[in-house]
């Protein structure tokens, strides 16, 4: 055994290295909307190429997370997370060549357009990316749920989650600090790949042998007895469905939401609003803190509850109800001028987008101790389908018509779909959980 100190503070030792991990994931993914602009005007990828992009990342991040989370299931995450995340970095280390034309211009024929070739050769590093960061949430999520019990389950997964607006505030600090020592748009992308080379080591050292042994026999003895370390995993027959098709239907809403707001925000405040890639940025860090501030704040916000004996259910239903209300805010910026409120309702927006998945996380935790790898690897292949497909098709409504109304409506009204599975579709049968190992 342990020592008692080693109890305490290793399993949140574990979920800032996750936090890490996720901020590493969002760091290559959100490059790309960063100089997204500058793409635009020097390599001539114009908004309907840029949303093919994105729609074809998001295909790729639904199959891999199928792929993926059938691995988890059955590897564990000890080699298999250090393999997603060498492979995410090698790819955000590629992207950087596309503005190379001796190796973009093998992605076209001579009779056709150079931007073809540009256009192709991030579209191979982008679904290359997408593949492989898929890979990190079951190996995550797997290991969240092995190492804290439930009322601390949805604050592990809140601090998991907050990587990604962590991530998202660093990347335009980072990039306008590459800038102003004149550097090129390339730099930060095989820059922030090697960064993530540098986590593996740390994985291997803080999740030594013994512990990851401990963390996979945990969930696959869990599974054995029928009681997983996360809450009633071993759901049976039309239960089971009908908590998959309610999980289906709330991550399809959350991801169509997150991911325009991700993709398109300094897109929408360069092109659209006349901002500057300064001001732009500014925005772009203060909008992501906020989603941090919130997703924190929904994962205590469920510990308290849980901490004051309401049901589970109820407080679920609480939390994602006030969370999609601050959602709702997105709506209402096409018809705001630019200035403080615009901002303000940004700001608001993604504390609620974001402070939506930690409940989303908790309730995938207790579909299967045996599956969770496989189910949850499925339910973000449709999430991510849903909004790979939405991607492309306002790609061409922006690039047609140049108005982002429609998408700015999508995402703030879209997490409303999730409450409203989560309230007519999750079963509210509260059955008491064994207490989680919270140590190797």
């Amino acid at each position: 055994m342990l020592p008692n100190e080693e109890k305490t503070w290793w399993p949140w030792a574990v979920c800032g290295l996750l936090l890490l991990a996720t901020m590493l994931n969002y760091m290559d993914r959100q490059a790309l909307s960063i100089v997204a602009p500058t793409l635009k005007t020097e390599l001539g990828i114009n908004d309907e190429y840029y949303g093919g992009i994105e729609g074809k990342f998001g295909y790729a991040f639904a199959a891999g997370s199928l792929f993926f989370g059938f691995l988890a299931d059955r590897l564990g995450p000890r080699y298999l997370y250090p393999f997603v995340l060498a492979g995410w970095s090698f790819a955000g280390i590629a992207t950087a060549a596309a503005g190379n034309p001796e190796i973009t211009n093998r992605f076209c024929n001579a009779s056709e357009s150079p931007d073809l070739g540009i256009y192709r050769y991030l579209l191979l590093c982008r679904i290359v990316l997408g593949f492989f960061e898929a890979g990190h949430w079951p190996c995550a999520l797997l290991t969240v749920r092995a190492i804290l019990g439930e009322k601390n389950r949805t604050l592990g997964n809140g601090i998991l989650q907050s990587g990604a607006s962590l991530g998202a505030i660093l990347v335009p600090v980072y990039i306008g600090i590459t800038e102003s020592w004149g550097k090129t748009w390339e730099f930060p992308f095989w820059s922030i790949g090697i960064a993530g080379l540098c986590w593996i080591p740390a994985w291997f050292v803080l999740i030594r042998g013994r512990n990851l042994m401990q963390i996979k026999s945990d969930v696959q003895s869990n599974a054995a007895a029928g009681s997983p370390a996360g809450g009633n995993q071993s759901m049976a027959g039309n239960r089971l469905v009908r908590c998959v098709i309610c999980l289906a239907i709330m991550i399809g809403s959350l991801n169509i939401s997150w991911q325009f707001l991700r993709a398109w925000i300094i897109k929408f405040l360069v092109e659209f609003h006349g901002y500057t890639d300064t001001q732009s940025r500014v925005v772009n860090v203060v909008y992501f803190i906020a989603a941090d501030v919130g997703c924190l704040l929904s994962g205590a916000l469920m510990t308290a509850l849980l901490m004051r004996n309401w049901k589970k259910q109820n407080a679920r239903l609480l939390g994602f109800f006030l969370f999609s209300l601050l959602t709702i805010c997105g709506a209402a910026i096409p018809y705001v001028q630019p200035g403080i409120l615009m901002m303000v309702l940004l700001c608001i927006t993604g504390a609620g987008i974001l402070g939506l998945h930690p409940f989303y996380y908790s309730l995938a935790q207790e579909l299967s101790a045996r599956h969770m790898g496989s189910l949850s690897g499925l339910l973000a292949a449709f999430g991510w389908v849903c909004s790979g497909r939405a991607q492309e098709l306002i790609g061409r409504e922006i690039e047609a018509t140049g108005s982002y109304e429609r998408g700015l409506l999508m995402a703030g009204l879209a997490p409303l779909i999730g409450f409203a599975s989560l309230a007519f579709l999750w079963p509210n049968d509260e059955q008491v959980e064994p207490t989680a190992a919270t140590s190797p």
